[in-house]
């Protein structure tokens, strides 16, 4: 009785294949990620004083919105243009 192994050496060598795949699957996987997170991290950049500031800035601003809606809203609710005198027939 030869002392091998009854193991199928193909689907050994498949089993193998997959796991080399999964691993550079995932290799991959965490280097895009670690460039990822690297480019959003160098990205951020700011502290909390510039945000403050940033706050009062927008505080300081008026409103161009309602200065337009008015004047829209003045055009729209004029009111009806003067009549003007039709041709006698």
């Amino acid at each position: 009785m030869p002392s091998g192994t009854t193991r199928n050496q193909e689907a050994a060598s498949n089993e193998r294949a997959a796991h080399a795949g999964l691993t550079r699957r995932r290799l991959a996987l965490a280097l895009v990620s670690g460039a990822a997170l690297c480019g959003l991290s160098a990205c951020a950049e700011g502290t909390a004083r510039d945000a403050e500031r940033g706050k009062k800035a927008d505080a300081k601003r008026t409103s161009v919105v309602s200065d337009i809606q008015a004047t829209e809203s003045a055009q729209f609710l004029s009111g009806t243009p003067a009549a003007s005198p039709t041709p006698a027939s």
